[in-house]
Order: structure tokens, then C-alpha cells, then sequence
């Protein structure tokens, strides 16, 4: 098949978040399975020059309004393979620092730069008549690009996309880009869209609806969140829209790239180790205590986190239960940058607790391999999860997760005492029920080795990578083309 996914972001040329991942792993598995994949992304100004980008066209234009908006489009080839990634270069990407905003606010013209690079994908594969067979978007960002193929005033028009098909994922609900609604017509696209069952979101113009309104095919990145998010709580106020697409909505677990985080490989430990010996991840948890600035104690148990610092990544349950945590006798190391009021309260709190609490407040990808492989339990008591891939890499590294059942969590972390447990979980949103669930993995830890060492090797045992995944998506999208 020839698949074309659009990502606002992908590793190794620019991540904020999992969407990154995704963008950088599937595309290049569906390829190694025999398909012709093409990825798009925007041409950031802070994407490193070692890629090399080399023109592609030095002119690629889209109308917005009564004016055409003009850019260019470069390209390489991911590293390591030859599938070609093409970046979508335009001013407002180009020639400011930042992706969505600057960390404060996002960009005020968010909603004319993304509708430009959603647009300007479309016309490059018919300036390089390469036709897909799919369109993979992905979250806001690229939620238009469903709709413009069904209602754009020239796109819907035009033959060249006449059979191109649709899948849209959603990655976060939380994400919705709602913009002024006269953009509709800037964009291209007819008032008729502009509806209850279209993109209109309370008077505004939402992308992420746009998305879910008009594809073919609508995918979350885990089967439990699929159905979280057709109710109320988790619906972010679409979940009638979502009730309505439900035939078409479906729910397929992420996975990870297993070449990037490989205990027995990885280059940035100090100590490399593997299942069923485990020789080496003692080492790692001794290197990470003292890097750290920890006690050197082996039987200390290290609880790790690598997150943003925000409520939705459960950091209010956590400091809200910070005295009562602190007490344990654990160590914690955190590594993340978010919300003031947790960068504070978690900053603070590492400086009052120096033998308790490492507080990290950076993206630093080298040591949350650090971290993860150094650590014996993952905290991530996620309110709500998508899908999550922290809980996946750290089951890889032999470390054991603490997570809430919600979400990708629920579909990938069996709890103990189940057969074939891989980690703990906990169903209220509360502070109470964390420190009891981090509770019982303690006095596993404590009290049991045995059984201990059992969760450490189910969860390294699991196949988190992502040929299941990628074959899902094929499934998909061979069934959406072969409808007329």
C-alpha cells in the first residue's frame, strides 16, 4: 500500500511528546513490512542541521482566503532507512524557535500555520503524482486533512484525490485546536462544515473534530481509551461524537521502538543487562544513586518518573501526597519540566529531602534511559493516559510500574496478584489510593524477592514492539480502501 502519514512532530527531527514516537517507529515498520510510506512534517527552525535537508521544491503554494500563502518543501531520508521524510517549510515554522508555542501561550496564528502544512502535504504528493492509498493524520494538527478531502473548495474536487482515504488518531483529546470560526473559510472550506455533526465545537472551529467528524477511520492509541472516550469524563466534550463514529473508531496499542530502548544494547548505561540474568541493572541503580546524589543502597528501592509536570500526568495526587511519600523508605527520582506549581513544589522538596528526593527539571532523552533502567518501580498515576509508552519501556528494563488502570495503562500493565502480572495498578483518582498501591509494590519489594523478580521478568518477557500494532493498522487501512 502507499501510505502517507502527517505528523506535527517525529523523532529524531523534533519531539514535544509520544506523538514523536509514533511518528518516528510506525512509519518506518510499515515500510520494513513492504509498503511505500512517505512521513510529513513541518520544517521547524530549531530541527538539527545535521540532517541535511536538500530541496525538493523551491515553491509550494496554498490559498488562504483571498491571498496565497508561499513556502517550500525539503526533504531526507530517515536515518538508517530510505524512506523519503519530507519537511514543509513556510516562515511562521521556519524562522522562530519553538514548535506550538513559546512555552507560555501557544502561537496565535497556530491555526493558519497548521491549516498551511495540512494543505501543503496534500499538494506535494500531486506535485510528486505519488497518490496514497491512505492519509495517516495525526491529533489537531493534521485534523483537517479529512475534511479538505471530502469539502475543500479545490481538493474535494480534484481527481487526483478522489480515492484517497482517511485515518485520523487521536493521541490526546486534551489537544483540540478550536480556533475562530471564520478560518473556515480561509481555509477553503464550505459554512456546511460548520455544523453540530461537522467541525463546529461550542462556536469555535475545531480541528481535532474536523478529524473525527470526517475520516474514514477514526484510531486512539489504545483499546480501553477508545472506549473512555465516548463518555463524558473522558470525552473532553466530544464524547457525543464520538458515540456517533463508534463503528468506525478503534483502539490500537502503541508500541515502542525496541532498537532505541534495548537494555542489551543501549548506549547511554553504564551497565548493559538482559533477561533472564538481569547482570548489570544493579549496576545502573547504583550509577543512578550517586549521579543523583542518592544513598548507594542497594536495598533501597528507587521509584522513578519521567513526565511532563502536569495534573493529567497525576503530579496534584503525588503533591498532595508528598509528606506521607517522603516517609517511606524509598528513594525518588524525577525528570521532567511542566507546571510552576509542581516545578516548585517537587524543586523544594528535593532540597528539604536531599537522600529522598532527586528533582530534575529538564528533557534530558539520555538520562530518562538512565532513570528508567537505574530504577526498581515506574511511577505514573496518570488521571487519564492515551495510551502511554514510559509504562512499556520501563517493563522492557526490568523495572516494575505503578499505574492508575486507565487508559493504555489498563490494556498494558497486568496487576499483581494476577497470573502473569507485570506491575501494580489503582482505579480512584486519589491520593489515597497511589500511596496504597505504592504501598504494595514496597512490601513485595520488601518481603517477597521472589515474587518480586517474576514481575521484573514477565513485564522484560512481553512483546512491546510494534509489528502487532503495524499489522492492525494495515488491517485498517486495507479495509478502508476497499471501500468505494
Amino acid at each position: 500500500m502507499r501510505i502517507l502519514f502527517l505528523s506535527s512532530e517525529a523523532v529524531p527531527f523534533v519531539k514535544t511528546g509520544g506523538l514523536a514516537d509514533v511518528a518516528g517507529a510506525l512509519p518506518r515498520v510499515l515500510q520494513q513490512m513492504g509498503h511505500d510510506v512517505r512521513l510529513v512534517i513541518p520544517r521547524y527552525g530549531d530541527i538539527d542541521p545535521r540532517f541535511r535537508l536538500l530541496p525538493l521544491m523551491p515553491e509550494i503554494k496554498v490559498r488562504w482566503g483571498e491571498e496565497y500563502l508561499t513556502g517550500s518543501v525539503l526533504r531526507c531520508d530517515y536515518p538508517g532507512s530510505r524512506m523519503p521524510v519530507y519537511f514543509i517549510d513556510e516562515p511562521s515554522f521556519s524562522w522562530r524557535k519553538g514548535i506550538y508555542g513559546t512555552g507560555k501561550s501557544d502561537f496565535a496564528d497556530n491555526d493558519r500555520r497548521f491549516a498551511f502544512f495540512s494543505m501543503a502535504a496534500l499538494w506535494l504528493v500531486k506535485g510528486l503524482d505519488w497518490q496514497p492509498d491512505v492519509i495517516h493524520a495525526n491529533d489537531w494538527q493534521t485534523g483537517l486533512v479529512p475534511a479538505l478531502l471530502k469539502h475543500h473548495h479545490e481538493i474535494a474536487r480534484d481527481p487526483f484525490f478522489s480515492n484517497v482515504k482517511s485515518v485520523f488518531a487521536i493521541h490526546n483529546m486534551a489537544y483540540q485546536g478550536n480556533v475562530d470560526k471564520f478560518v473556515v473559510p480561509q481555509i477553503g472550506l464550505p459554512w456546511d462544515v460548520f455544523t453540530q455533526d461537522g467541525m463546529e465545537f461550542y462556536g469555535r472551529a475545531s480541528y481535532l473534530k474536523a478529524g473525527i467528524a470526517y475520516a474514514d477511520a477514526v484510531v486512539t492509541v489504545s483499546p480501553t481509551y477508545a472506549q473512555e472516550i465516548q463518555h463524558e469524563e473522558m470525552g473532553a466534550g466530544m464524547h457525543g461524537t464520538l458515540s456517533h463514529r463508534a463503528p468506525d473508531l478503534h483502539g490500537i496499542l502503541n508500541g515502542i521502538d525496541t532498537t532505541e530502548w534495548n537494555p542489551e544494547t543501549d548506549p547511554t548505561l553504564p551497565a548493559r543487562f538482559a533477561e533472564p540474568t538481569l547482570q548489570g541493572k544493579a549496576n545502573c541503580k547504583a550509577e543512578l544513586q550517586k549521579l543523583c546524589g542518592l544513598p548507594v543502597d542497594p536495598k533501597i528501592p528507587v521509584i522513578g518518573m519521567a513526565s511532563r509536570l502536569v495534573a493529567q500526568k497525576g503530579f496534584k495526587l503525588i503533591a498532595d501526597a508528598l509528606d506521607e511519600l517522603l516517609a517511606l523508605d524509598a528513594q525518588f527520582v524525577i525528570l521532567g519540566t511542566g507546571d510552576e506549581e509542581f516545578e516548585k513544589a517537587f524543586t523544594e522538596a528535593g532540597e528539604a529531602h536531599p537522600t529522598r528526593l532527586h528533582m530534575r527539571l529538564a528533557y534530558d532523552v539520555p538520562f530518562s534511559h538512565r532513570l528508567i533502567a537505574g530504577s526498581d518501580i515506574f511511577l505514573m498515576p496518570s488521571l487519564f493516559e492515551p495510551c502511554g509508552l514510559t509504562q512499556l519501556y520501563s517493563m522492557r528494563y526490568g523495572t516494575v510500574p505503578v499505574v492508575r488502570h486507565t487508559g493504555g495503562l489498563a490494556d498494558s500493565v497486568t496487576a499483581y496478584p494476577a497470573e502473569g502480572a507485570t506491575g501494580f495498578s489503582f482505579e480512584e483518582p486519589t491520593s489515597e489510593a497511589l500511596v496504597a498501591a505504592l504501598k504494595s509494590a514496597l512490601d513485595v519489594y520488601t518481603k517477597n524477592p521472589a515474587a518480586w523478580d517474576k514481575l521484573r521478568r514477565e513485564g522484560m518477557r512481553r512483546d512491546w514492539s510494534w509489528g502487532a500494532a503495524a499489522a492492525s493498522y494495515i488491517d485498517l487501512y486495507k479495509g478502508i480502501a476497499a471501500k468505494s
